[in-house]
Formats: structure tokens, C-alpha cells, sequence
């Protein structure tokens, strides 16, 4: 998305929801709701993941893999929202249990890549089922006109946040 589409919006509209507005309220913030929703998604999908023996970290590491295999460290940092130090260390973990492998690209020495091993891909196979029972009781009552309309309008305010801090706006990792 151009730079040029970036409007303002209209503080007064919804003075609840503006941190300086003397109406503002905590519930109202799109922010704190964002994180709120977030944290809770994590715990419940975290009670489903742990029993199989993964968590957040790896399932977003295989999911990602999943979609973009062999992947460089620096796409799978930034999709799965984890700094670089942090994604090694999980990264070597998955390799030693056989999830992952990694190792220079061929094609350029410098960057590291990791890719599924097919003991991943079982790993990959429970934990989807995981998930996407803890997905369909959190979207039961959303209708799929509604969670295409979310994730739009989540997709918007990435952009306009990847656009504040400076950052190259990716295709490949922003949905459109």
C-alpha cells in the first residue's frame, strides 16, 4: 500500500478511544484490545499445544514453513514476530528434536535457512488440528464476511504502523 493512502483519522470522532481525550477509556482502545484478544488466544491455544509437546514459538515456525520452505531466518523472524537471538535459539531447539534443519543457502553463504524435516511435518499435521479447534470456538460466532473484514482492517493499521516506524511495507508478509 502507497504512502499516499494514509489518511488521518478523525480524533473526535471517538473521543473513548483517544489516549488524550479526557473520555478515553482503557476497554475502548483498539490497542489494548488487540493485546487483550492476542494474550488470550495465546493461553487457549497454549492449553492445546502443550500436551502435545510444542508452544507458540514452534507452531508458528512450522506454520510459517509450511507456506515458505526452505525459508531465510529473517522472513520467519519477521512473520513470526520474534527477534533474530530469540528465533536461533528455537530454531536449534526444533533441530535437535528433528523438526527443522538448518544451514548457509547455497546460493548466498550469509544467509541461514531452515527447513521442514518430514518428522516436521507430522509435528505440523497434530498441532494444525490443534489449532484449528481452538480457531473454530473463538470464530464460532463470527461469520466469514466478518473475519475477512478483521483481518482487512488489522491489515490496514499494519501498514500505517510499518509505515510510522519506517519500515519496508512487504507483500509478502502484510496481506493485502
Amino acid at each position: 500500500m502507497a504512502r499516499s493512502t494514509l489518511r488521518n483519522a478523525d480524533p473526535t470522532a471517538l473521543p473513548e478511544t483517544n489516549p488524550s481525550s479526557d473520555s478515553f477509556r482503557i476497554a475502548e482502545y483498539p490497542f489494548y484490545r488487540i493485546a487483550r484478544v492476542a494474550r488470550l488466544y495465546t493461553e487457549c491455544l497454549d492449553r492445546e499445544l502443550k500436551p502435545r509437546g510444542m508452544d507458540q514459538a514452534r507452531w508458528r515456525i512450522l506454520m510459517i514453513l509450511r507456506e515458505h520452505n526452505p525459508a531465510a531466518m529473517g522472513l520467519i523472524a519477521e512473520l513470526a514476530v520474534m527477534k533474530l537471538p530469540t528465533l536461533f535459539k528455537v530454531v536449534r531447539r526444533m533441530a535437535n528434536e528433528g523438526l527443522v534443519r538448518h544451514g548457509p543457502r547455497l546460493s548466498d553463504q550469509r544467509v541461514t535457512e531452515v527447513s521442514i524435516t518430514p518428522r516436521g511435518r507430522r509435528a505440523l499435521v497434530i498441532i494444525r488440528a490443534a489449532a484449528a479447534q481452538v480457531y473454530s470456538r473463538v470464530t464460532s460466532s463470527l461469520t466469514a464476511k466478518e473475519i475477512a473484514a478483521l483481518n482487512a482492517l488489522l491489515g490496514r493499521v499494519e501498514v500505517n504502523l510499518l509505515d510510522i516506524g519506517g519500515r519496508k511495507i512487504r507483500s509478502d508478509v502484510v496481506a493485502a
